[in-house]
């Protein structure tokens, strides 16, 4: 048991890090919220930008990650996303 408990938990990171990875310095910001232009221009110098759905707040970000980590059929109980090193948000399934 103690075995899967650790593979199950290794998985759990890799998957953790290939949902975080592509926000990892970027510029995150909600489809429609830039002009076509702006987009354009933060693109012609080389800002790695990451459009999301919904409005990037950590409230949010808590959210968006309790949801793909249950599709990805982990039993998650809550998630924290914090924004500074004393401040976070925490989803929970009620």
């Amino acid at each position: 048991k103690l075995w899967k408990l650790l593979n199950d938990n290794d998985m759990l990171k890799k998957d953790l890090k290939k949902l975080c990875d592509s926000f990892d310095h970027s510029l995150i910001y909600e489809t429609g919220s830039l002009k076509a232009e702006t987009v354009a221009a933060l693109q012609n110098e080389d800002f790695h930008l990451e459009k999301v759905s919904f409005r990037p707040t950590a409230e949010n970000f808590a959210y968006y990650f309790y949801k793909k980590l249950t599709e990805l059929g982990y039993g998650v109980h809550c998630v924290e996303v914090y924004e500074t090193p004393n401040n976070c948000a925490v989803y929970e399934e009620e």
